[in-house]
């Protein structure tokens, strides 16, 4: 049975000596529900109650929907990017 994990880093905060009173509790007192995946239908675990009108997906489902969701590359986005800038620099005279 495939299991949610979420990563333990918290990136981009400083370390007081001490967690905060929300992360304080170890990640595995979470209360687990077994779910099927509304994808492939494999049985898999999460640490939370699903309603029932939102689909739950297992691990495998969840990262190939989180990487064909968006339609822009990265690529693309430092073209906007650019065009942006480049009409800027036009509007303040920079060239």
């Amino acid at each position: 049975m495939a299991r949610f994990e979420r990563s333990r880093e918290r990136r981009g905060r400083r370390d007081s000596g001490r967690e905060s009173k929300r992360f304080s509790r170890n990640r595995r007192d979470f209360q687990m529900t077994e779910v099927i995946c509304s994808s492939c239908g494999a049985r898999c675990e999460v640490p939370f109650k699903p309603t029932s009108n939102k689909p739950v997906y297992c691990d495998d489902c969840f990262a190939k929907k989180g990487k064909g969701s968006s339609n822009k590359t990265p690529e693309r986005d430092l073209d906007i990017i650019n065009e942006k800038l480049n009409k800027i620099m036009k509007a303040l005279k920079i060239e």
